[in-house]
Parts: structure tokens; sequence; C-alpha cells
């Protein structure tokens, strides 16, 4: 029970890797406002934390619209009365390079995946700060770190999302502690469109030759919104097998 009577705020809660930090919180005692667009999604996480009896609430929420965010902090605090964590996790993402990409794709990218942070943020810190503590999880990318063809929005925006930990972290230390994870290839509702033979070949693009799962990433989200990373803040994570760390020839990749 490691949040056990705490109060956790999750993006992106109707699937994959916000679902499974979800379930997982509520497994370890918190309480759960589960944040998504996706209403269906939502709910069932809250109903599957409920028939667990645990304690949730889910707030329809489209994170490109400021009032909205602002609704869902005030939904959070007048259900459970404060917020000790907040894991910021939903993404979008669209292909293509700066000269592909229109303007609309760039501006959705980094509304939902940057913007939206600061904007969640901006709710939840100061009822931290009464509180006297609490932590921040921020669900990076290794793109924040390492370039990939054809991907310039999602990289940008993941890549802010990096410099904002170090601001977050430098700014409300030691009450807050901000931090990042930066996940590699991992398999979540945003793959729907990546054939079997696709994941294959990223998997085996990967030193440990598996794609990552989203309770993999739920695991390190924990460790983070924990005291076991008590002595932690404005750091970042990398959890991706080992795919950033290595230099792979093409011609290796494909014999493997």
């Amino acid at each position: 029970m490691l949040l056990s009577g705490k109060v956790a705020v999750i993006t992106g809660a109707a699937s994959g890797i916000g679902r499974e930090t979800a379930l997982l919180f509520a497994r370890e005692g918190a309480k759960i406002v589960a944040l998504d667009i996706n209403e269906t999604g939502g709910r069932e996480t809250v109903a599957e934390i409920g028939n667990a009896s645990g304690d949730a609430i889910f707030v329809k929420t489209n994170l490109r619209h400021k009032d909205e965010i602002e609704s869902a902090v005030q939904a959070c605090l007048a259900h459970f009365g404060h917020v000790d964590i907040l894991h910021s996790n939903a993404a979008s993402y669209a292909l293509g390079s700066a000269t592909e990409i229109s303007e609309d794709e760039w501006d959705r990218t980094l509304d939902i995946c940057l913007k939206a942070t600061w904007r969640l943020t901006r709710g939840v810190i100061p009822a931290m700060l009464s509180r006297g503590g609490g932590t921040i999880v921020i669900t990076g990318s290794v793109q924040a770190i390492r370039g990939y063809r054809g991907h310039t929005a999602y990289q940008a925006a993941k890549g802010g999302l990096l410099s904002l930990t170090r601001s977050l972290a430098a700014d409300f230390a030691p009450t807050i502690r901000v931090n990042t994870i930066l996940p590699g290839a991992v398999v979540t509702g945003l793959w729907d469109k990546i054939s079997e033979n696709d994941r294959e070949r990223i998997a085996q693009m990967c030193p440990l030759r598996r794609n990552g799962r989203p309770e993999d990433i739920a695991q390190v989200a924990l460790f983070l919104a924990s005291d076991m990373s008590s002595y932690m803040t404005g750091s970042c994570l990398v959890v991706d097998g080992g795919l950033s760390s290595i230099i792979q020839p093409q011609w290796e990749q494909t014999e493997r």
C-alpha cells in the first residue's frame, strides 16, 4: 500500500499506460481521478477499480480546453478534498517532418502533450503546496533525447516536457517533486495502425527483444509517485528496454 491515503489525478486513463497506472495506483491504496476524452474507456477503468474495492471517479476531459482542465481539478478537490499525485500521461501523435505535418496537427500534438501538462500543473500545484507536499510524474518519451525521422511535432512536445520537468522541479522543491518517464516502444492504442510485422521489427531493434507493455511504465510511475523515489526530482528515467542505449547498424537490424 505504497500510496495509502493519496489522491492521484491521471490523464489518458481510459486505456494503455494511463489505465494500467490507475489500476496499479488504486491497488496500492490511492484514490483515483481518471481523466480522458474517451468516456467509455474512462468509465471502464473506474468500474474496474470499484470492482476491486477501490475508490475512483471519472471526469471526461478534453485536454485541449482550458476550462475542462480547470473543471477536472475542481472536481477532484470537491470529491476528495485534496490532490497528492498528478500523472500527466495523455498524448497525441501525428506523423510528418517539419515540411509535411500540418499546422493543425502540430497544434494538437503540442496542446495535448505539452500545454495540457502545464495547465494541469497550474491547477494542482497550489493544492499540493497548501497540503505540504505532492508528486508530479510526466510521461515523456525517448524521442525527447534521440532523433527519429518523421516525428517532428511529437519530438518537440516531448522535448518540451523534459525541460518543463526541470523547471517545475526547480521552482517548487522541496515541497513538490517532479520527474519524467521516457518510455521507448510501448504498445498502446497509438499502435493500432502498426502491423504485426512492423511491431516485430521494432521489437528486434531493442536489446531486450520485445516491445514494452503499459504495465512496464506503470511500475515506474508508481516508483516515482511513491516515497521509494523520495530523493529524486528534476530527473528522467529511460524505460525503453535498452533501445536508446545502443548504436545498431541497419544491416544488423535486418539480419536479426
